[in-house]
């Protein structure tokens, strides 16, 4: 069996996975050229995903250099046994989406509220208001999408 890439009903697929994921995980490069991956919470609306995080270290230092990222989402998850006894049988079920974008950071206020409350839209299904001391203390980050493809395996 292998992974089926997802061209039809592609973008409520898309919805679909993100809705269900608690957390993404962002890889980027570092400054020495190494891989750097860290999970956080997000929203997406419109084709945008938007991240956010304290200011400060080494994520926000590597990003202000190389604003290209990858994002990972999986779901979904089921262990799928063939045969119980051949370990080579055994695989997960799962569905997932894939992005590379370039990710900017919100300076606006008034952007930075519409991103936050998109968000918390994700985990709490409503609007919050925001402080200004709050939301000047922490980093906001829009990813545009440049690539995105969603895949299943094993249903």
């Amino acid at each position: 069996m292998k992974a089926k890439f997802i061209e039809e009903n592609k973008d409520e697929f898309i919805n679909n996975v993100l809705s269900k994921c608690e957390a993404c995980t962002v890889g980027m490069v570092d400054l020495d050229g190494n891989p750097y991956v860290l999970p956080f919470n997000f929203g997406y609306k419109d084709g945008v995903l938007y991240i956010h995080s304290g200011k400060g270290g080494k994520k926000e230092g590597i990003l202000k250099v190389n604003n290209k990222v990858c994002v990972s989402f999986s779901t979904d998850h089921e262990m799928r046994i063939q045969n119980p006894d051949i370990a080579c049988s055994w695989s997960m079920k799962y569905r997932s989406v894939l992005l590379d974008g370039l990710l900017t950071f919100v300076d606006d206020f008034d952007e930075k509220c519409k991103a936050l409350n998109i968000i918390m839209d994700h985990y709490a299904k409503k609007e919050f208001t925001f402080s200004k001391p709050a939301v000047n203390n922490v980093n906001v980050m829009k990813i545009e999408i440049i690539k995105i493809t969603a895949k299943e395996f094993g249903y």
